[in-house]
Order: structure tokens, then C-alpha cells, then sequence
């Protein structure tokens, strides 16, 4: 049997008399549907998994979000043994232009920065992009603002018939959020843009999330970065 204790504000476990460690459970006022969790246990038993769950889900009264390495076999196999399931995988791209295997494409596009009327623009392109990409994970809480201050201050876009089809937000070598209308414009678009900034750069850093294509498009357009990442886990 599972006891939970609320020691300093973390949750002790213990299982038959012995202490497994401790389960913090916090806010992250952003995204507030689910309760995020950070795990600090001694032992990851499945056969445990479901009691514990199920009564921390009932402290929490909402959904628990879990943050692991898919590369963590032990971890996973916890988690999903107590009832939750991945519902987004991370990956971080660090590339040089070797991996790079998209071709070269000379597309013109634009650059904005704050102040400029089509950099409002690509923010509230980006926000709902963002808002429906990852709606089925944790939606975003917060405000317009607030997302907004989270961008970089230079944005890059391509333009057709005076509509903005494909966006990126850059800092420095990062390309830090994408979006576009046109998957099929998103991928040219993206080639120029990297063809652009290996120009500059010897690397080029970004994230991708596997619920948002635009940015999987990006991440294929590269070799060499591996197959793990980071996994997010829900208990609904």
C-alpha cells in the first residue's frame, strides 16, 4: 500500500514501510489545465505505479503532466503503467551545415522586428498557431501578451498576394518558433532560410514539438540529430 505525506511542499511516498522518495507538484501559470510533476524516487516498481497516481491525481484535482527522456525506458514504462500517456515529444536540433539536407533554395522573404506592423502581425499569426498546435496537450492560459513576450525580436516571413504564408522567429543562430498556412510553401521557405543562415552562422540550434508539423518539417530537413527527446506525459 502507498502512503503520501506532505513533507516541506513536496509528497513523500512510501511503500510498505519504506521511503521511495519524494513527487512535487506545481503550477506553471501558462498553461494551468494540467499540474505539473517532478519526480524524485528511488525505485520506478509499475506495480505501484496506479495507486500512487490515482492518489495524487485525486490532490491535484486535474490532470498531472510529466516531463521525461524517451531515452528513460524505466521512466516511461512508470508512467504509462500508471495510466498516462505521451502526448508530445520534444526534440532538440543542434546542427552544422553537413547535416543539413535540404538543398539550397533562394526564396524571398522578409525581416520585421518589434514596432513594425508586419511583426505584430506574425505574433498573432504565431499565437494561434501556437494555441491550436498544442490544445490537446496543455492549452496555453495566459494571455496575448504574455505569449507575445516570449518571442524573439526579430521575425522572418514570406508574403504571397500580400498574405503572410511562413513565419520564423530567429535569435542569433536559434530559430526559436515557426508557423506557416501552406505546408508546401513551409518547406521551401524553410530551405532559404537555412540556406540564409549558415551563411552567418557554423550552427543552427532549434526545438521541434511532434503536435506541431511546421516545425517536424524543419527538423527533417536535418540528419545526424538522433531519435530521442524529451516526452510529455498526461494523466487525464
Amino acid at each position: 500500500m502507498i502512503t503520501i505525506q506532505k513533507q516541506d511542499g513536496k509528497y513523500c511516498v512510501h511503500h510498505k514501510g519504506r521511503q521511495l522518495g519524494f513527487i512535487e507538484l506545481y503550477d506553471n501559470p501558462q498553461h494551468t489545465t494540467n499540474c505539473y510533476v517532478k519526480m524524485e524516487l528511488s525505485s520506478w516498481e509499475t506495480s505501484i505505479s496506479e495507486e500512487l497516481w490515482r492518489k495524487l491525481k485525486e490532490i491535484a484535482g486535474r490532470p498531472l503532466q510529466v516531463m521525461v527522456d524517451s531515452s528513460n525506458v524505466a521512466i516511461t514504462d512508470f508512467l504509462t503503467a500508471g495510466g498516462f500517456v505521451c502526448k508530445r515529444k520534444c526534440y532538440e536540433v543542434d546542427a552544422c551545415v553537413a547535416d543539413y539536407v535540404g538543398g539550397i533554395v533562394d526564396m524571398d522573404f522578409c525581416y520585421c522586428a518589434v514596432g513594425d506592423q508586419d511583426y505584430e502581425s506574425c505574433c498573432q499569426t504565431m499565437y494561434h498557431h501556437y494555441l491550436d498546435t498544442h490544445k490537446a496537450i496543455n492549452p496555453w492560459t495566459a494571455d496575448y501578451e504574455t505569449f507575445c513576450a516570449k518571442l524573439p525580436k526579430t521575425a522572418v516571413y514570406a508574403k504571397t498576394d500580400n498574405s503572410i504564408l511562413s513565419i520564423a522567429f530567429i535569435e542569433s543562430n536559434e530559430i526559436a518558433y515557426v508557423c506557416s498556412s501552406d505546408e508546401q510553401h513551409f518547406h521551401r521557405f524553410a530551405q532559404s532560410l537555412i540556406s540564409s543562415m549558415f551563411t552567418e552562422h557554423d550552427r543552427i540550434i532549434f526545438e521541434c514539438d511532434d503536435c506541431d508539423r511546421a516545425a517536424m518539417i524543419l527538423k527533417n530537413l536535418f540528419v545526424n540529430q538522433g531519435d530521442t527527446g524529451f516526452c510529455t506525459f498526461v494523466l487525464e
